[in-house]
């Protein structure tokens, strides 16, 4: 039953048990009286504010009836691992400056995640960006990712302009 959320790595732990808690129609004070954990812990749990611990775990897990071990712990760790990937990313970054507003006129650039949107900026760059830029993606991303990213877009938008800019700056 609470399989699902074991593998969910973009979810807090704290997320997965308020859902669980909602779920089961059992209040944050009951889970605290049934399992002797203080309700401003189990409070802070759900926020986020303090993380679980295997003890935290495993007396919430028991009071569920959720019958794997440290089920709560390995969604915190799953969760850990993932944010620390996310923040890594977002050190990855090209020159900014380098680019035009108007480029990423839809979004703001310092929020850009530049590891996790690639695709979407490689065409966006290809399709509407100046000399300066296209390479400013080329040395942040390099030839062969582009190569790949580029044959893998099926549409036809802005397609001249991108196959142009590969062959003059890519091959």
């Amino acid at each position: 039953m609470y399989e699902e959320y074991i593998t969910a790595e973009k979810t807090p732990a704290g997320k997965v048990l308020e859902h669980i808690l909602r779920r089961s129609k059992m209040t944050q004070h009951e889970l605290a009286v049934q399992s002797g954990i203080y309700p401003q812990r189990i409070h802070e749990l759900i926020k986020g504010i303090r993380k679980f611990t295997i003890q935290y775990s495993l007396s919430i897990e028991k009071v569920l009836g959720i019958n794997m071990k440290g089920y709560f712990y390995k969604i915190q760790a799953n969760y850990d691992i993932y944010k620390y990937i996310s923040e890594k990313e977002n050190n990855i970054k090209p020159e900014t400056g380098k680019f035009s507003k108007a480029l990423f006129w839809d979004t703001k650039i310092e929020n850009i995640n530049w590891q996790e949107n690639k695709a979407w900026i490689i065409q966006r760059v290809f399709e509407y960006g100046n000399n300066q830029e296209i390479e400013e993606i080329i040395k942040l991303y390099g030839k062969e990712t582009i190569k790949e990213i580029l044959s893998n877009i099926k549409s036809e938008w802005k397609k001249d302009d991108r196959e142009r800019n590969f062959k003059e700056f890519i091959l």
